[in-house]
């Protein structure tokens, strides 16, 4: 009789294809190559074992992945994926950092700070909110402004401005008595003493 791997009546015997006939004991994940009167089995890349038994390698547990630094690894059978992080934009082999600002996420009264793989929004100075919507401040009505007690406050849109009250001289912040006497602006009869006070004159 052929031996074992050959076929024939013994006296002509011709190898069998175990390969081609799928009479071999190959695992799924395993390649079959026929050899003369027998076979070898191997197991498929992203799998391990002899080619009988074979088990999937997990690439992202092993970090034998090409997966970029800001991506996720995601094990597949025999194989895996790369997806880059939220915030990143790429084939997951390669992931570039996304600009959100120039989306112009933040509110127009607000700043907006890239940041790897994301961003932050502050209100500009006068106005309050998470950056993402900034309504403003009004300093006078929360007595945040700096004007002289002499002075008035005006709330400007983000900011306010500061009027010294008649009578008185300066930018607001510092307001000065007019001496409106000293400087004759007074409108006292010729005939009449003019007496300067805190701001007017009598």
């Amino acid at each position: 009789d052929c031996d074992d791997g050959y076929e024939g009546d013994g006296f002509n015997c011709t190898d069998v294809d175990e390969c081609i006939l799928e009479t071999d004991l190959c695992h799924d994940d395993a390649a079959c190559l026929n050899n003369e009167g027998a076979y070898n089995c191997t197991c498929l890349d992203g799998y391990t074992g002899d080619g009988f038994n074979c088990t999937d390698v997990d690439e992202c547990f092993d970090m034998t992945d090409d997966c970029h630094a800001d991506a996720n690894c995601n094990n597949t059978p025999g194989a895996w994926n790369c997806t880059c992080l939220d915030g990143f934009e790429g084939d997951g082999v390669n992931c570039t950092d996304v600009d959100e600002c120039d989306f112009f996420p933040c509110d127009a009264d607000a700043i907006c700070t890239n940041y790897p793989g994301d961003f932050n929004c502050t209100c500009n100075d006068g106005y309050d909110g998470d950056g993402l919507t900034c309504v403003d401040i009004d300093e006078c009505l929360d007595e945040l402004d700096n004007c002289h007690f002499n002075a008035t406050c005006e709330n400007l849109d983000g900011s306010f401005n500061c009027t010294c009250n008649e009578g008185y001289e300066g930018d607001g912040v510092d307001c000065f008595n007019i001496d409106e006497c000293a400087t004759m602006i007074d409108n006292c009869h010729d005939d009449a003493n003019c007496t300067d006070n805190d701001g007017s004159f009598e």
